[in-house]
């Protein structure tokens, strides 16, 4: 990494309103999802956030219970990220 050279994850919701259950829901259509590879879970008692491997990219699906369910994309194409954000807001 070069100096001054930052990536941030992108960030979007999947459902602001969004509980457990469906948490579990989206977590078990990724891990179905070809080319997703489940690397870490973290659960915490507020906060659950599963890391994933995607095409060689970081992706992390995160239930909160102030945020709801939240994609995190750390990746160069932001286009991929997209389009796994619209395919699970469909799936609600």
């Amino acid at each position: 990494m070069k100096p001054f050279e930052y990536s941030t994850p992108t960030e979007m919701v999947i459902n602001e309103s969004g509980n457990l259950q469906e948490f579990y829901r989206l977590a078990n259509v990724l891990s179905k999802t070809r080319h997703v590879h489940l690397m870490r879970k973290e659960d915490d008692a507020d906060v659950l956030e599963w890391h994933y491997k995607y095409r060689g990219d970081a992706l992390s699906l995160q239930y909160s219970i102030y945020n709801g369910v939240i994609l995190l994309f750390k990746g160069k194409d932001k286009k991929t990220a997209d389009k796994i954000a619209v395919r699970l807001r469909e799936l609600q």
